[in-house]
């Protein structure tokens, strides 16, 4: 049974949601929740590549220049990085060096504890991550949505993300130390 995307009925009072292109052909008598994020995550994936190959950076060290460009003065430990990102040690440490080696951030003891080690966004790394965060917006911005459909979408991805982050959790699959505001912070 081949469905044209529509096969989710309308709810109660509500408009049906739209066919989607890309279930045509598909044996699919319903398209579910996970399906349409699996869908969207590879759209998102695929612009943020875009945007951060167009800027000399692949998205993995946007997403760590995005974090310590919100962070208090520019800085951050590692092992906070990675509990936001839902990075591994080990894989930080590469992405780290590879930064700190094109000038997009430093790395330094803690003054308070030597133990420790602080990574500081250089002013070309706030330059770059302000760049593609700026193309982010516009492509954004570009989508046309009104504010109130906006405001509403972002609740809902919001609530989404709470939830899968919630359930996730209750799996042992994610770190409740990641919220979801923390990638909505990078815009």
């Amino acid at each position: 049974m081949a469905s044209n995307g529509s096969a989710s009925p309308p709810e109660p009072g509500g408009e049906a949601p739209p066919a989607h292109d890309w279930t045509t052909g598909l044996d699919l008598p319903d398209v579910g929740l996970v399906a349409r994020i699996v869908r969207l995550n590879m759209l998102v994936t695929r612009l943020l590549d875009e945007i951060t190959s167009t800027a000399g950076i692949a998205p993995s060290d946007y997403l760590v220049l995005g974090v310590l460009r919100r962070s208090p003065d520019h800085r951050s430990s590692p092992t906070r990085i990675c509990e936001l990102l839902g990075r591994s040690s080990g894989g930080m440490t590469l992405t780290i060096d590879r930064l700190e080696s094109a000038g997009w951030l430093t790395r330094a003891a803690d003054p308070d504890d030597r133990r420790r080690v602080i990574i500081t966004l250089s002013q070309a790394g706030v330059e770059i991550s302000t760049r593609v965060n700026d193309a982010l917006h516009a492509w954004e911005e570009a989508l046309g949505l009104p504010p109130r459909r906006r405001t509403e979408t972002i609740r809902m991805a919001d609530h989404l993300l709470a939830l899968f982050g919630s359930a996730a959790s209750d799996r042992g699959a994610a770190d409740e130390t990641a919220p979801a505001d923390v990638l909505a912070g990078l815009r």
